[in-house]
């Protein structure tokens, strides 16, 4: 018997048939081509879908079913193109669009509809959009809260738009289901930011009182115009707890002789001047070598609102230096130190800085 041939499988061609000519290679790629896009053949849903008519049609027969199955094809195309690269926003946009068209079906499965919510949630995380991610979360928590996706990603938008609390209850909420560790590390960033906003609540609440007692004291206070240097800034205006409470203050003092700094971290302001310096001159100033600066020969000036700079009393309390001058109390105060001996004071200084008359 005579083995059959391909032909002989196909209606409406001879036996004998032979063709005329081998396809060309343009040919050859044409037809390539074309199968390799033909959806019979078809292994990925291509961006422009709209230019392959076959693959609509076959797409809407899929359709014509019950609404599970639908939502359920409907998922599976949208998280395929999820994976072609879920951080470009034109793939982004187009699972969207497909997750939201599941959604519509409102085909009742819990599950599926979950699903549905959770994955359209992760891209409205990705693009930041996160209020439309948590109540995405939240319906898919409506429909399976047994489902630890959602959790997650509710907290993580939730983290992202500094709602700690809230974000820590859905944290505990997933954990309750599994101990994932990234939950676990998740909550940890939590609880750090949440003791950060509690402590820098805690200073907003103690600075307002300090602008309330100076106000009844008839000291003003305002912003500081510099900033002070790395090593003194944890220090900062305080209360001292007393009955009434007593006012604290860092002070900067500046040797513009020398460009050099002192910091001295509390000065009350029940003490005087001059014994809040008097620690200073203990030993010689290690800059002055001509040993001319000591607490019986110096001069101090403040910087006021207007720019000048005012002489000091030595011998007056930090509270009536606060209170007698035009001068914004701020994070600190900066008094300038100066020795009238110098050459420096006699030549310079009063050309550097605007003096006031002695008060």
């Amino acid at each position: 018997m005579q083995a059959m041939g391909l032909f002989d499988f196909l209606d409406g061609i001879p036996d004998d048939y032979v063709p005329k000519q081998r396809m060309t290679a343009e040919e050859t790629e044409e037809a390539f081509t074309y199968l390799k896009n033909h959806p019979l053949f078809i292994d990925h849903i291509p961006e422009d879908i709209e230019n392959y008519p076959e693959l609509l049609a076959l797409q809407n027969l899929q359709y014509d079913d019950t609404p599970v199955n639908i939502a359920a094809a409907l998922l599976k195309n949208a998280n395929e193109i999820m994976k072609k690269d879920g951080d470009k926003k034109y793939f982004q946009k187009k699972a969207y669009e497909v997750y939201s068209d599941a959604i519509e079906q409102d085909c009742g499965d819990k599950e599926l509809m979950a699903k549905l919510f959770s994955n359209r949630a992760l891209i409205s995380y990705k693009q930041k959009n996160y209020k439309c991610a948590i109540q995405d979360c939240k319906w898919a928590i409506e429909n399976d809260p047994k489902f630890i996706k959602p959790y997650f990603r509710c907290a993580q938008c939730l983290y992202q738009i500094l709602h700690f609390t809230e974000a820590l209850k859905f944290c505990n909420l997933a954990l309750e289901i599994s101990k994932e560790k990234d939950i676990e590390e998740l909550k940890k960033l939590i609880l750090q930011q949440i003791e950060k906003q509690e402590k820098k609540t805690e200073e907003e609440k103690k600075l307002q009182q300090i602008y309330a007692i100076c106000n009844q004291k008839g000291i003003r206070m305002g912003p500081s115009k510099i900033s002070l240097p790395p090593e003194y800034q944890p220090q900062k205006i305080s209360l001292e707890q007393a009955n009434p409470p007593i006012l604290t203050v860092p002070m900067l003092v500046t040797y513009p002789e020398f460009k050099q700094r002192d910091f001295i971290q509390y000065c009350s302001e029940q003490t005087k001047l001059y014994q809040i310096l008097a620690p200073l001159f203990q030993t010689p100033l290690p800059w002055d070598q001509d040993q001319q600066y000591n607490l019986n020969n110096i001069e101090c000036y403040i910087e006021l609102d207007d720019g000048n700079y005012a002489k000091l009393n030595i011998k007056a309390k930090m509270l009536s230096i606060m209170q007698g001058y035009k001068v914004t109390v701020r994070e600190f105060i900066e008094i300038l130190l100066v020795c009238p001996g110098t050459n420096y004071y006699k030549k310079q200084f009063r050309s550097e800085y605007h003096i006031l008359n002695d008060q």
